[in-house]
């Protein structure tokens, strides 16, 4: 059984396989996670999440096993903290993510690895050892079923998110082999999560995060107490891949190369996340980095701009919304994403708040580069282009044109972008990382960082309390 062999690999791994480039981007990817989330906490999604928390579980939390949720200084059980913060972590479009795979992993490995590390007080060997397995699980499991789960309509970071947490909660719970079989099987049967929530500008897409950490622990605890999952989840007649990845009567067992699958189990690809630095949907960042390209060679001259043409893969084209109605939609929107980009430059956060509370998705604003940026959008187009269409998901490429007026050079300007910054190949440094804390968290004691630097030494109740100050 496949799942048994990837049980095997959860259950015998050690933090001692671990290099030490992998430890670091842990490292990194915890730091980045940490500043997204607590910023994410001012969000309204994640407030009424914990809203709804405390009006449903009220008074039933076990407080011998309490767990954070960041930014607040509230704790509550280890269910609920990591439904949270794992709506908080992904609410902002900031989180980490893998390319191949299609998913965001920061915003379900760290949820789950710190609500059960903190509780029982295991150490930060314990939670990296765990985080590792996560990344691990992840990625090889996201390459396996996308692009086809993906085109299907299944958001992988809460569908192959949910087997994410599982893995990473079973590994802290120590649980044994057969119990990790059970655990996983059980997160088979709960995976979920609709792009539709995405696309249709819903909170939806934040819960299915959230959800996936709950499911993931929930499944965990059920298999160390005895109770048993389908070890066929996956690759059975009914399982995973026959209803959300191939379909119908179309699949066949032999199309996946189980054998050669795991050949690559234990070899840790975790340096090949990426980090995001725009709140935007990853699909978008080729071409914000494309527009900001040739921002820097028209200035604030944007009023001169004619006519636009993005030139992008079939995906990226998809998020063709010219007229979003809430953030979330805005965060999907390839128009708004260049045209802000165009006009603003790089955005932040609270850039985009402002622009919000100036009339940015209202019919009318007096505000001129909100009168700008939907000048920009009204006479936008945007074309799937097959060349580019073929580098994808290897690449993700945007070809950004910009057509001047004739008061203004009277020109045609472009440039491409094949992968947007963050990516492996096109890396952040960690000053970058930490630039976009302070960005996210300017009055958070920046000094409290430094813990994570030395995770192995302390214990995970330390490591929180001491983020948390």
């Amino acid at each position: 059984m496949f799942l048994q062999n990837i049980s095997k690999f959860i259950s015998n791994y050690r933090y001692e396989q671990a290099t030490s480039e992998s430890i670091a981007t842990v490292k990194a990817a915890f730091l980045d996670f940490f500043g997204v989330t607590y910023r994410g906490m001012a969000e309204e999604a994640p407030t009424i999440a914990l809203n709804t928390v405390g009006e449903i579980f009220h008074g039933i939390s076990n407080s011998n096993l309490e767990a954070s949720i960041i930014g607040t200084g509230v704790k509550t059980d280890v269910l609920n903290a990591g439904l949270v913060n794992g709506v908080s972590a992904h609410v902002l479009e900031l989180d980490d993510g893998h390319r191949g795979a299609q998913i965001h992993l920061g915003s379900v490995i760290f949820p789950t690895a710190l609500a059960i590390s903190e509780a029982y007080d295991l150490t930060g060997r314990e939670f990296i050892e765990a985080v590792m397995v996560g990344y691990e699980i992840g990625i090889l499991l996201g390459k396996i079923v996308n692009p086809e789960h993906r085109n299907k309509g299944f958001h992988t970071t809460g569908t192959i998110g949910t087997f994410v947490a599982g893995s990473v909660a079973s590994k802290l719970l120590k649980l044994d082999e057969n119990q990790i079989l059970n655990a996983l099987g059980l997160c088979g049967t709960q995976a979920a999560g609709l792009l539709e929530s995405d696309h249709g500008g819903s909170m939806g897409k934040s819960l299915h995060v959230g959800k996936a950490v709950y499911n993931g622990i929930l499944s965990a605890y059920l298999a160390r107490n005895g109770f048993t999952g389908s070890g066929t989840i996956f690759e059975g007649n009914e399982g995973f891949l026959k209803t959300m990845v191939v379909g119908g009567d179309d699949f066949k067992q032999e199309d996946f190369s189980f054998d050669n699958i795991l050949k690559d189990v234990g070899k840790v690809r975790v340096r090949d996340i990426y980090f995001k630095k725009y709140p935007f949907c990853r699909h978008l960042h080729s071409s914000i980095d494309t527009a900001l390209k040739l921002k820097a060679s028209i200035g604030d001259e944007y009023n001169h701009i004619q006519n636009v043409a993005i030139k992008t893969y079939s995906v990226a084209a998809e998020h063709n919304n010219f007229n979003p109605k809430n953030i979330e939609e805005l965060r999907q929107s390839l128009p708004y994403a260049v045209a802000i980009s165009l006009v603003v430059g790089e955005v932040s956060v609270d850039d985009i708040n402002q622009l919000m509370e100036f009339g940015l998705l209202e019919n009318y604003s007096t505000v001129d580069k909100v009168k700008s940026i939907k000048h920009i959008v009204d006479h936008m187009i945007i074309v799937e282009d097959d060349k580019l269409n073929e580098l994808y998901p290897e690449r993700r490429p945007s070809n950004v044109v910009i057509k001047l007026d004739k008061s203004f050079r009277n020109g045609i300007f472009q440039n491409i972008t094949f992968l947007p910054k963050g990516d492996y190949e096109n890396p952040f440094q960690l000053k970058e990382l930490i630039d976009k804390f302070k960005g996210l968290n300017p009055h958070y004691n920046i000094s409290n960082l430094t813990v994570i630097d030395s995770l192995e030494d302390y214990t995970m109740k330390y490591v929180v309390r001491k983020l948390n100050e």
